[in-house]
């Protein structure tokens, strides 16, 4: 049978005919890569589509670390909930336990506190306003796993993977920082808020998630004289592309 040069099969190509078969666009044309830059993983090498020979290069991979993150509608400081006031992450998160996804808070958890605490703080007006409204907080994500990766919070939460391990110190996130800047005049100018609400301080590629399957002490722990056999299972690409 005659191949035709246009379904030359690669192991990107093949993951790019399989994406796009599935009428999803390449991943450089979906909506809010500037939020959720992307970068090259060894195991995803940069290919074109196999249906264009002329289609502009393009990567799988996950969030690139920035150092920044999106603009909240709401200044949530996790720094005073879970470093001052001691809170858990699963107070707020509570299905992250039981369901693959985290969850977050409804209003009316949030109302549970601030009914009675800083009640008149404007970003608390803000939370009263969407809970009054009956509407959820429009929260913009951090973190962001692509579709085809079947990642489940409850296993990894219940085997005791610590939520700061991939979501980095978020206890000392939103914390009020000092910061000096240069302004326009080139003086030196003393400033003082919060500089980033959430960042991702995780890269979570198939790399990284990888290191974490064939390294976590949980795994030890959890399955102890099976481990070694659990970590080839957790190697199987099935595993998380389901």
């Amino acid at each position: 049978m005659r191949r035709h040069p246009k379904l030359a099969w690669t192991a990107a190509g093949l993951v790019a005919t399989l994406t796009l078969a599935a009428g999803c666009p390449p991943v450089s044309e979906y909506p809010g890569d500037a939020e959720f830059q992307r970068t090259p993983h060894s195991l995803l090498p940069e290919a074109p589509s196999p249906f264009d020979t002329n289609a502009t290069p393009w990567h799988l991979g996950a969030g690139a670390i920035t150092g920044t993150g999106p603009e909240q509608p709401i200044a949530f400081p996790h720094y005073r909930h879970v470093t001052v006031a001691g809170m858990q992450c699963e107070y707020c998160h509570a299905v992250a336990r039981k369901s693959i996804h985290a969850g977050v808070p409804q209003t009316a958890t949030c109302m549970n506190c601030h009914t009675y605490v800083l009640k008149d703080s404007p970003e608390i007006q803000k939370v009263k306003g969407y809970y009054d409204a009956g509407e959820p907080i429009p929260w913009v994500k951090v973190h962001d796993i692509p579709d085809f990766v079947n990642f489940a919070h409850d296993r990894h939460v219940r085997a005791g993977v610590d939520c700061t391990e991939c979501h980095g110190q978020v206890g000392l996130q939103g914390q009020v920082t000092n910061w000096t800047e240069v302004d326009d005049n080139g003086e030196r100018v003393d400033k003082s808020g919060v500089r980033w609400p959430m960042v991702r301080e995780t890269t979570m590629q198939m790399g990284w998630c990888l290191d974490c399957h064939a390294t976590h002490p949980s795994v030890d722990k959890n399955y102890g004289e099976k481990a070694t056999l659990r970590r080839a299972e957790l190697k199987d690409c099935w595993t998380c592309h389901k």
